[in-house]
């Protein structure tokens, strides 16, 4: 049986099989959601923001374990999503934006396939980080262009899967961000990757895994030889085997105390 009233805890075993997909990738939403329940450590009444919160599937799924959260929604669109108790705004995510309620900061902000769809990351991240209390949750999912597969596209038609040699002038995915830039945002602004995981496996994508195989001992030893700062546990998780199949990657940050945004 659901919660249906404020409450301390969540369902001691949440079912995620039906959460919806949404405007993403198969188990993007699923798997965003576990990691908000079973990763993040924060309270069920926490305050979130989603950005680009489309017709709001995660916010939807997520009132059902979290029905006392405060939950506020964005996206380019007018008309709000049908979510039970949404605080909702219009806003262009491109431009500096502030949604925090008389000031006080989110706990959990997500953005599930939204920096892909839209410029300016860094105002973006910037935005983000500014309305995220110290020790609060940044969310951040995209699609994975270096998988063998975008690889391969690329080789051979210079371009990767998502992402056309040309575009309409209306196109809706036209930002092409890898993780190593996205991390890299996220901590220029005082927040640590913790975790990342990649998902949205396609049975068809097992054609490339020959490929994936003879791939992973370079990158893996280029990896260990490489100097930077990142720890060799983050660097697998960012650019492991299931970083050659997988085509969406989660993000999972924390702000630091002594950030000054």
């Amino acid at each position: 049986m659901l919660p249906t009233s404020a409450s301390n805890s969540v369902l001691s075993k949440p079912d995620y099989s039906d959460v919806p997909r949404g405007n993403t990738q198969k188990n993007v939403n699923r798997e965003v959601l576990r990691m908000v329940l079973e990763r993040t450590g924060l309270a069920p009444t926490s305050k979130v923001l989603d950005t680009s919160c489309g017709d709001g599937e995660f916010l939807t799924a997520l009132r059902r374990y979290w029905p006392a959260a405060s939950l506020t929604g964005c996206d380019i669109k007018p008309t709000p999503p049908a979510v039970a108790g949404l605080r909702y705004e219009q806003v262009d995510l491109t431009q500096p934006f502030d949604l925090t309620d008389n000031g006080q900061p989110f706990d959990l902000i997500t953005s599930i396939s939204g920096v892909m769809m839209f410029g300016n990351t860094r105002s973006f991240i910037e935005s983000c980080v500014r309305q995220l209390r110290p020790g609060g949750v940044l969310l951040v999912t995209n699609d994975n262009v270096l998988a063998v597969r975008d690889r391969l596209s690329y080789l051979f038609l210079g371009r990767v899967r998502r992402f056309k040699l040309l575009f309409n002038h209306d196109e809706a995915i036209t930002q092409f961000v890898q993780q190593q830039e996205l991390k890299r945002l996220l901590e220029r602004n005082g927040v640590e990757l913790q975790e990342v995981v990649y998902t949205s496996f396609y049975t068809e994508d097992l054609l490339f895994l020959p490929f994936a195989l003879l791939v992973f001992p370079f990158q893996w030893f280029y990896l260990r030889r490489l100097r930077n700062h990142t720890g060799h546990a983050l660097r697998q998780q960012l650019f492991g085997f299931r970083s050659l199949l997988g085509r969406h990657y989660i993000f999972l940050g924390r702000k630091q105390g002594n950030s000054t945004l």
